[in-house]
């Protein structure tokens, strides 16, 4: 059917559901043709997951410059679901032949979980640590408070603020209303201050509500899935990752570890500016 021009995106669509339950390997061809279909580009990402070829960390990292937010965060996620693919995706950022904003730090730390000395190495020096000391922490707290407290905030456009937010935030909170929620609510978070937001942007493992610890899946076949476990029967479990809810059946996976660690991960502000960062809280005040 996804072979057919002649049948409709409906029925495609239909057809892709059911072969998400097929990681046949003859299926792969077939996926990377349907993602040179925009109308299904965004249903057939998440299913080139499960197929350890280059081929498709290849045509991912060249789509990637054209996608939309959704699809790019989903195109991330898969690349950073395994560590060749992450090695690749590293090899484009350091050769410039990607761009840096690609690698937020959920990403990044998506890559460091993985567990590979190498990866952390390389993402260190194109990117930044991962995880900072307490003391440099705090005092990156106070530089951020004070440079929004001397700001002419009048100078600063909130609407812009909303547009750094949804592409750095909006996959984990969403504000106001929150469905499957992958992080705390944010309504209110104005009236708590400016020194409260700062601290739990820059510090989110702080103080982890145990509904928001990260669970780190690691499946038979070599993939490296983080989220928050939403459901779990006697034969599978239902982890919601930035991007998508899975269903992963217990005898795909190799084991589960509970993070230390909030789902949000520090370094989110990297890469912003100082304009960019009085923007985002400017809005996050707002609501």
């Amino acid at each position: 059917v996804l072979q057919n021009n002649a049948r409709s995106i409906d029925d495609k669509r239909h057809a892709l559901s059911l072969l998400a339950a097929d990681d046949s390997p003859s299926n792969l061809p077939v996926y990377l043709a349907a993602i040179e279909d925009v109308e299904l580009r965004r249903q057939t990402i998440p299913q080139l997951a499960a197929y350890g070829s280059d081929a498709v960390a290849a045509r991912l990292i060249e789509l990637l410059p054209e996608l939309n937010a959704e699809e790019n965060a989903a195109v991330m996620n898969v690349l950073t679901s395994r560590e060749h693919w992450a090695s690749v995706l590293l090899d484009h950022i350091s050769q410039q032949r990607l761009d840096r904003k690609h690698l937020t730090a959920y990403f990044a730390r998506q890559i460091a979980d993985l567990g590979s000395e190498d990866l952390r190495r390389r993402l260190e020096e194109q990117w930044g640590v991962v995880a900072s000391s307490s003391d440099q922490r705090q005092a990156e707290i106070k530089q951020l408070t004070e440079l929004y407290a001397e700001a002419p905030l009048w100078a600063y456009s909130a609407g812009n603020g909303s547009q750094h937010f949804e592409k750095l935030c909006v996959a984990c909170h969403q504000p106001r209303q929150q469905s499957e929620r992958i992080g705390p609510k944010l309504d209110g978070i104005g009236s708590k201050g400016i020194a409260y937001a700062v601290e739990n942007i820059l510090d989110p493992n702080a103080v982890i509500g145990q509904d928001f610890l990260a669970r780190t899946v690691l499946t038979v076949d070599g993939r490296t899935l983080s989220g928050l476990i939403l459901d779990e029967t006697d034969s599978a479990i239902s982890l919601k990752t930035a991007t998508e809810t899975l269903v992963i059946a217990h005898d795909d996976i190799e084991r589960i570890v509970v993070s230390k660690n909030s789902f949000m991960p520090e370094g989110l502000l990297q890469t912003l500016n100082d304009r960019e960062r009085i923007e985002l809280l400017k809005y996050l005040m707002s609501l």
